[in-house]
């Protein structure tokens, strides 16, 4: 089963790739939205890295069998300066953006590890981050990575929490939906208007709403004395061409709880074979006190599942609103492989702080320490 590996060193070049690239979305079951073209796209178009590979893995009849799209960064990583290289999907997607084709994981993953060998000047480590740690191909590129020598470490991460159609409308789960305080914010709000909700899914229609979006975003983090993310064009500009890049293949929604006419919540959903993400929200500070986040996504959820959604993804990270959630979903994992000792030594270190600082008090402040001795923060 062996393998050809096309390097696709530009976005630009990588259009010829697109249509194959579709193809190949949709022939693998577990395929996520962040694997989709438009999403890498996206990203390449919003956020610089110094080198960008896009690797195309062919079997002996031509047919494309994995996209690994890769970018190379540098820049202070734990201890020193680093260079090393994660999936070009990142920094914020919910998963890996990694398309093998079901069967052919192993060899991807000998073909992926030799490829890295052949040059190993140009990196110190890689990260692959947010793989489903369920799947073959983690454990097989672990496995590769060892039989080269190279250190190697396959941790699990974070757990994200999914709700199903049919949990969603058994009767005891829809029971919970509408707790007594929800159901008091909704009456509240009542009073000040008649409450609607609407989905954008066209492009023109997700960027006229995405100023209102940014706005809000900003104004909340200043009344906590933090700058928001979209106080920087770059991540302004990355959700905009999310727009442009999804919403044409009908693959994002922005959807919008009202009151009296007047926008109140936001919220924006990548989509793909049958499976919403809960990617991010934002809402009005005049509202807050009638949890219009919470009162935003029992409607969302309401109008995924009657538009044929089979599975709604609530993301990473713990908030009031996975009340929803049941205890399904994904576990994540990351494979990290370090060319020197040095660097290894200093992944070791830094993981056994953040794991000291997660699970004891007592060394929290400690923790916070290490934490400052090895920050990742280049972006």
């Amino acid at each position: 089963m062996g393998l050809e590996i096309e390097v696709v060193p530009s976005l630009e070049v990588s259009e010829s790739l697109r249509a194959e690239w579709e193809q190949l979305l949709c022939a693998c079951p577990n395929a996520t939205v962040f694997d989709s073209f438009a999403w890498i796209k996206a990203n390449l178009l919003s956020f610089e890295s110094n080198e960008t590979e896009i690797l195309a893995f062919r079997n002996s009849d031509s047919v494309l069998t994995a996209v690994i799209p890769l970018v190379l960064r540098s820049g202070r990583r734990h201890l020193r300066a680093r260079r090393w290289i994660e999936f070009a999907g990142q920094p914020y997607a919910d998963y890996g953006s990694c398309l093998v084709r079901p069967g052919w994981e192993n060899p991807v993953a000998d073909s992926l590890v030799k490829f890295w060998r052949a040059k190993p000047a140009s990196w110190d480590g890689v990260y692959l981050d947010k793989l489903e740690a369920s799947g073959a191909f983690p454990g097989h590129i672990a496995a590769q990575a060892r039989k080269y020598g190279l250190r190697t470490a396959l941790r699990e991460t974070n757990h994200l929490r999914s709700l199903q159609k049919e949990e969603f409308a058994a009767e005891a789960t829809m029971a919970s939906h509408s707790s007594k305080s929800l159901r008091k914010s909704r009456k509240r709000l009542q009073e000040h208007g008649e409450i609607g909700f609407e989905v954008y899914d066209r492009t023109e229609q997700i960027l006229e709403h995405l100023e209102t979006f940014f706005a809000w975003h900003v104004e909340r983090f200043a009344a906590k004395g933090l700058q928001s993310p979209f106080a920087e064009p770059r991540h302004r500009k990355f959700y905009c061409h999310i727009a442009e890049e999804l919403a044409p293949q009908g693959r994002v929604w922005l959807s919008a709880l009202s009151c009296g006419g007047r926008a109140t919540a936001m919220r924006l959903t990548p989509l793909f074979g049958g499976r919403l993400h809960l990617y991010s929200t934002c809402f009005d500070e005049a509202f807050a006190r009638y949890s219009p986040s919470m009162l935003q996504l029992e409607r969302l959820l309401e109008y995924a599942f009657q538009s044929g959604i089979q599975c709604v993804d609530f993301g990473i990270g713990e908030s009031p609103q996975k009340e929803y959630a049941g205890a399904g979903g994904s576990t994540l994992a990351t494979v990290e492989i370090y060319r020197g000792q040095m660097s290894a030594v200093e992944a070791y270190l830094y993981h056994t702080a953040q794991t000291m600082r997660s699970r004891s008090n007592l060394v929290l402040e400690t923790g916070k320490l290490f934490r400052r001795l090895f920050p990742y923060n280049v972006r």
